[in-house]
């Protein structure tokens, strides 16, 4: 025997609720771009966390090599998140300037005296 109870759109009982959910929060705007959102915020953490992982554990390499474990390993971590930070805000400012050229290509080209 199953029950068979209408759920109100929205409701945690709807097949769609995250679909509905993500749409009340932002008007009607559409899933996507919180996909997007949620892409960009998993790509930076994956690129500081392995920025960190791999140049520390590059500094631990070279102290065990050359001795003097703490001050190659705070080297490694600092370059580490150094090369991270570069590669996020370069990346940010490529998708950037993508974002401005469809939207340049969207709305056409300003003539001359267009403000």
């Amino acid at each position: 025997m199953t029950l068979n109870i209408e759920q109100p759109e929205g409701s945690l009982g709807d097949p769609k609720w995250y679909r509905s959910r993500a749409r009340s929060i932002s008007g009607n705007a559409p899933v996507r771009q919180f996909a997007a959102m949620d892409n960009a915020a998993w790509i930076i953490s994956s690129r500081l966390i392995a920025g960190l992982i791999l140049y520390t554990g590059l500094g631990f390499l070279l102290s065990l090599w050359l001795g003097n474990r703490s001050l190659f390993m705070a080297l490694g971590a600092l370059t580490g998140l150094g090369l991270s930070y570069y590669l996020i805000f370069t990346g940010l400012a490529r998708e950037n300037k993508e974002r401005q050229d469809a939207a340049a290509r969207k709305t056409g080209p300003k003539l001359e005296g267009d403000h």
